[in-house]
């Protein structure tokens, strides 16, 4: 397991909404020997957080990437709870992962503001709403910054984003924390909607949804050409399963809030999915069906036995 003994960098860290995002944040910083917090409105949601980190770390053991004891170590840098007075105590650094929609985001910052230690640095996990926005009330506006992970549980890369407030204190110590528990961190200077790289993807994103709701092609047909392509694991479609096509709908939303253009309204199709609860990955179904989606079945890259 590995270990940062440095004094520089937060320590004890927070994480708001023990969602999808939350429990893999969790999951990794506590791997990094952070002291972790996770705090959820929902007793069933954080029970289900941690459910899952349990079995993550059961898988890397029987990877032989960490031992028992070393489980048992991460595990009591673990806490859970409904608290949030509790959940704040003493906490360095606090993670906000709740729904995209800023009105909920700006409610939950300014309760957090009002709890947590002066010197706690706060960030939002949202890959489209602003740290300037959502902290219009805040107090803390130089101890705030925006994150964007991918993965956490997979991969490494993280966009990162400073608002035109940050201080340059909270500058190195976020850097220092994420770099402490090994992400990349992309760094995007100064604040714009969608940050850098996720700007892009949401224009692929929203022409693939495009294609797909007017009937042009099918999100497997797509994904195929696309992981042949580029050599992916999986496609656009894949990806928004994993992120969550609730997710999708709400971040579509919020590019049609900011802009009134009808042509960023997110396809009624993909309404109608989040609607019957085909969500992607985390409710079994979504363009695909898992927990075996048929792009990780063998000869379905090539159409071999068709």
């Amino acid at each position: 397991m590995a270990k940062d003994t440095s004094t520089t960098l937060p320590q004890h860290v927070t994480i708001v909404g023990a969602g999808t995002q939350g429990s893999m944040l969790a999951f990794r910083s506590a791997l990094y020997g952070r002291v972790v917090w996770v705090y959820d409105r929902s007793d069933s949601a954080l029970e289900t957080a941690e459910k899952k980190i349990n079995v993550w770390l059961a898988e890397r053991v029987k990877q032989n990437i960490l031992t028992n004891r070393d489980v048992t170590c991460i595990q009591n840098h673990l806490h859970f709870t409904s608290n949030i007075d509790e959940a704040l105590e003493g906490t360095e650094l606090i993670i906000e992962n709740v729904p995209e929609l800023l009105a909920l985001k700006q409610s939950v910052w300014e309760e957090i503001d009002a709890l947590a230690p002066p010197q706690a640095l706060l960030t939002t996990n949202s890959s489209s709403l602003k740290s300037s926005d959502i902290g219009e009330h805040t107090k803390r506006k130089n101890q705030t910054f925006n994150v964007n992970f991918m993965t956490p549980t997979e991969d490494d890369l993280v966009e990162v984003m400073w608002n035109r407030d940050t201080s340059e204190d909270t500058k190195a110590k976020a850097l220092a924390f994420l770099k402490a528990q090994q992400n990349i961190p992309i760094i995007t200077q100064k604040e714009i909607k969608g940050f850098s790289l996720n700007r892009v993807w949401r224009m692929m994103k929203k022409e693939c949804l495009k294609l797909w709701a007017g009937g042009y092609i099918s999100p497997e047909d797509f994904d195929r050409a696309f992981m042949m392509e580029w050599n992916t694991d999986y496609g656009p479609f894949g990806q928004m399963d994993k992120v969550g096509l609730d997710i999708v709908y709400q971040i579509e939303l919020t590019y049609y809030d900011e802009s009134k253009d009808p042509s960023d309204l997110p396809p009624k199709a993909l309404e109608e999915m989040v609607k019957q609860g085909l969500l992607g990955e985390k409710s079994g179904k979504g363009f695909y069906t898992y927990p075996n989606p048929a792009y990780l079945r063998k000869g379905w890259l090539r159409k071999e036995n068709d």
